[in-house]
């Protein structure tokens, strides 16, 4: 409760609540369980189906996977319980209910972005994330999570 008031009166708060609001608010737990299957592909199907297959995206917790062509669509279907299990095996606690093929577009699809203006953030704002920020030792992590601030900043409007 304290934590709540003063982020409301523009005193400290804990970045890591923040973040994790960020974290769940964009569904990137969705994004991060497609790119850990996408980087161990191979590995998870098999060298031969890993050239034919690749991981698209989740749709409510069925992994869509793009297939090369029809025929290799036929084939996998036969196989899918056996390919379900290791995809899972990688996935742990938040396992996929289903696998669903879909032929590969000709061209990657363009990514969706809303057509939503981005608002300038104030300099006290910048000036206070980077006071806030200031204790982080890796340079490099302090212009990471600066970068992804100020994106959030943009898009969300900073709450003064």
């Amino acid at each position: 409760m304290r934590k709540r008031k003063a982020e409301r009166a523009g005193g400290p708060f804990i970045v890591g609540d923040s973040l994790a609001g960020l974290y769940a608010s964009q569904q990137w737990q969705q994004h991060w369980r497609l790119f850990r299957l996408a980087r161990d592909w191979p590995g998870i199907v098999g060298e031969q189906v890993a050239r034919l297959t690749a991981p698209a995206l989740f749709r409510h917790n069925v992994l869509w996977v793009h297939v090369q062509d029809s025929s290799s669509m036929h084939h996998l279907q036969f196989v899918k319980l056996d390919l379900l299990a290791r995809v899972n095996q990688v996935l742990g606690d938040r396992p996929a209910s289903d696998i669903r093929w879909m032929l590969q577009p000709a061209s990657p699809p363009e990514p969706e972005f809303p057509n939503e203006e981005l608002r300038p953030v104030s300099p006290e704002a910048e000036q206070y994330f980077a006071e806030m920020t200031c204790g982080i030792a890796d340079q490099e992590c302090r212009q990471a999570l600066y970068r992804l601030w100020r994106n959030y900043s943009a898009r969300v409007g900073s709450k003064e």
